[in-house]
């Protein structure tokens, strides 16, 4: 049975992710429209906001390592819906601009990294790896949720209007969640002052590994981000270039939610026997086949929904050992900052790669560019081979 903070937070990133981060790819059309430019400087926009949101990562994290989860995540609710009020009534390049930026420093605050150092300072080391799988198991539907929620809405009002309705459930819904279900477990472990039992706290990395496990981990991310992010942002453009109809692109990319929570529902049954190192080997196969099969098996339906399902099946594993590898190579004192300094790093990579990822499909074509991202997710199968292991 999953418990109740559990399920809180997984309602929160449903929420959190599908209106400060998935809405925006079925929304920009309407945005680049009103406003009279081209998709470019909208999605270029949103590569600033992402970078500059991860470059507040660690300062995010300290916080919530200091302060606790609790008060940090509600302020973060608050926080995002002001910033899509922000969005919502931009004017002109400058001020969208800004309130993107707005959106993706808040979303920090809020999302799956924040998430996960809640879920450290609730649980233990041990039981921290089930708890994440649960959330992110709940997590995974919300491009299945608001990517029909958001179409549908934006074909009844404007996208203004739309913004405005995320506002409200982030701050009805969001922010009443973290004030109850963290009310009583989410506390500061800043500097390992909590005690527990079972010695959680502290690496079970020899010191002169940490650093060098660090600077491996954050390839891993770097290299398996840049992969994610470049088909997140682009994936209707790069399988119509690919030879794919829209139609064929859109429907097939609905089967990455339900292969998501799939993959993350098997987790949770049978992987807690699996390092989370070795769940991040599967996950960087998946992605190398995927890829694979979108590469050399052409332009028929059957590769696009095989490319889909494994690719989903990919990230939903992802998301998982974004949050379990770190806390089982260092233990949870700190496990907040740390997970910042991961992420704006990540972030840094993951903010260019719709941008270079469409350099090089619309200079060199869409299969030196499926290439290039496979042999990405190949690498990151040799860096965390890299990765020394506990004692």
């Amino acid at each position: 049975m999953i418990a109740i903070p559990i399920i809180g937070l997984g309602v929160t990133q449903v929420v959190g992710y599908g209106t400060l981060y998935y809405a925006f790819a079925v929304l920009e059309p309407y945005i680049s429209r009103e406003f009279g430019w081209p998709s470019s400087w909208s999605f270029g926009c949103l590569s600033l906001a992402l970078l500059i949101g991860g470059l507040a990562g660690p300062f995010a994290g300290r916080l919530i390592d200091e302060r606790g989860a609790r008060l940090i995540m509600s302020w973060g609710s608050v926080a995002s819906s002001i910033a899509l009020v922000a969005l919502a009534v931009s004017q002109n390049l400058i001020t969208f601009a800004l309130a993107l930026i707005i959106v993706e420093v808040t979303s920090v605050l809020v999302l799956y990294d924040a998430a996960f150092a809640a879920i450290a300072q609730i649980t233990g080391r041990q039981a921290a790896r089930r708890a994440i799988t649960q959330m992110t198991l709940l997590g995974g539907f919300a491009s299945t949720v608001f990517w029909p929620i958001t179409h549908f809405l934006v074909e009844t009002m404007d996208w203004r209007s739309v913004y405005l309705i995320f506002a409200a459930i982030n701050l009805s819904v969001c922010l009443p969640i973290h004030l109850w279900v963290l009310s009583q477990t989410a506390e500061p472990i800043a500097n390992g002052l909590i005690a527990r039992e079972d010695g959680d706290e502290q690496s079970t990395l020899p010191p002169q590994d940490r650093m060098r496990a660090m600077l491996w981990l954050i390839a891993y991310f770097c290299l398996t981000g840049f992969v994610y992010s470049s088909f997140n942002i682009q994936w209707v453009s790069a399988l119509q270039n690919a030879g794919f109809t829209s139609a064929v692109a859109v429907g097939v990319g609905v089967l990455m939610g339900p292969s998501q929570v799939a993959i993350r529902f098997l987790d949770m049954l049978f992987g807690k026997t699996l390092h989370p190192l070795a769940t991040g080997a599967i996950s960087s196969l998946f992605l190398v086949v995927a890829l694979a099969a979108l590469m050399l098996a052409g332009a028929g339906v059957a590769a696009a929904v095989v490319f889909a399902v494994l690719f989903g099946l990919s990230q939903g594993l992802s998301s998982i050992v974004r949050g379990t590898i770190p806390l089982a190579l260092f233990g949870r004192s700190g496990y907040g900052a740390r997970l910042g300094r991961i992420s704006a790093i990540s972030v840094a990579v993951k903010s260019c790669a719709p941008f270079v990822f469409a350099l090089i499909l619309g200079s060199a074509g869409p299969t030196t560019a499926f290439a290039a991202t496979a042999v990405l997710a190949g690498l990151s199968l040799v860096v965390l081979r890299l990765i020394p292991r506990p004692a």
